[in-house]
């Protein structure tokens, strides 16, 4: 009997090695030996070939996020009954993707329809006034849109089977947001994180580390703000912030603060790296100053690679850091309470040592590993799968 063949949609191309991108490659590599998988995404086909999980799927399907509608969602669906497919997991990097905001839109109830099985991952939660139209809409006009796009919401999630979210904190929101159909939520924690890699030993610099696209809601700016209150008092010490630059706004708001502040010899803006869990195993102090997170998988990974910590208390961060434990946390968007904890860290190395000691466990405690993850989706698959 031939594997059940699994779509995996997405918004954003795989071989961008973002955070969704990077947690479906896991998903792919974890499930191939069970399943055919067709791989929905608006890669360009020369990339996605010297992608490292390449190999592993059957098919690419070509999808443009910036064109979706009922029209081209049919057509899509039409394309995964063509393969085949048994069930199509949609991950959405905002509540609303895959034109969910307005009712029969999306492909969720064209799928179901042709008898193929949906599910669907939120990969981050805002507000329930966020991501069904611009940012820079007036209030009169998200208030006025609400009920459609909630009615739209309420519409895919009658034909998804479960939807995930990747934190408890996001979990009990959309349970909250969408409490007619709260029953369809679950909570995965994702990861990429496997046990086969050794805890790092190198000595730590005096580096303060933040990996992340620079972007307001990362919070950056937040942690600049921070850094120039303590930088006198630690001459030693050096602040460095890496991700992509696609927040033009955001980061000359954060190059004019650094230049305000006299430190451009002392934070390095690096940009996209490849290198960043490196760096996370010789940082001194990884910071995550986030005002909206999912869950921080870059925090995570921080944390499994031994490096004192600290972040805000948004979204599911506290579900990584307990405070005074394997790490610290504070209020979010609160500067003063950031620099607070970081003279604390700089000062107290037997601090830092014990914060860092605990770290990897601490994540392993708590199930946050590549395997916990594929198994959890293996199981729900399953369960979706035999309910058909």
């Amino acid at each position: 009997m031939p594997p059940p063949t699994l779509a995996l949609c997405l918004e954003y191309p795989l071989a961008m090695r973002g955070g969704v991108s990077v947690l479906v490659e896991t998903l792919i590599a974890g499930l191939a030996d069970e399943f055919r998988i067709v791989l929905v995404s608006p890669d360009d086909a020369r990339d996605l070939a010297e992608h490292p999980v390449a190999s592993l799927v059957a098919r690419h399907l070509d999808w443009n996020p910036g064109e979706v509608s009922t029209a081209t969602s049919r057509a899509l669906v039409e394309r995964l009954v063509a393969e085949g497919c048994d069930l199509a997991h949609f991950h959405l990097g905002g509540v609303f993707g895959w034109g969910i905001r307005f009712p029969g839109q999306s492909p969720f109830g064209f799928a179901a329809k042709a008898g193929i099985a949906v599910c669907s991952t939120v990969h981050l939660t805002v507000s329930l006034l966020d991501g069904f139209c611009g940012p820079q809409k007036p209030l009169w006009f998200k208030l006025a849109l609400l009920p459609v796009a909630w009615l739209g919401k309420l519409g895919a999630l009658r034909h998804a089977r479960a939807e995930i979210a990747v934190s408890r904190f996001d979990e009990a929101r959309l349970r909250r947001w969408y409490a007619p159909l709260a029953g369809r939520f679950r909570q995965i924690y994702h990861s990429r994180l496997s046990l086969g890699t050794e805890s790092p030993t190198a000595a730590r610099s005096t580096t303060i580390l933040n990996v992340g696209h620079l972007a307001h809601r990362k919070g950056q700016h937040v942690l600049v703000d921070a850094f120039a209150r303590i930088a006198t008092r630690h001459p030693q010490w050096q602040l460095q912030l890496v991700g992509p630059h696609d927040d033009a706004a955001s980061v000359e708001r954060v190059r004019a603060m650094i230049e305000r502040a006299g430190l451009r010899a002392r934070v390095q803006l690096s940009g996209s790296r490849d290198d960043a869990i490196e760096l996370m195993r010789t940082a001194g102090i990884y910071v995550q100053p986030s005002l909206e997170e999912a869950l921080g998988r870059a925090l995570q990974e921080a944390l499994f690679e031994g490096c004192p910590a600290i972040g805000s208390d948004a979204g599911g961060i506290p579900e990584l850091i307990a405070d005074g434990d394997n790490g610290l946390l504070v209020p979010k968007g609160d500067a003063g309470a950031l620099a607070d904890a970081l003279d604390r860290l700089i000062t107290d190395a037997e601090l830092r040592a014990r914060l860092g000691a605990r770290a990897r466990p601490s994540i392993v405690e708590r199930g946050m590993l590549a395997d916990a993850m594929v198994a959890r989706h293996r199981e729900l698959y399953r369960e979706i799968l035999a309910s058909r």
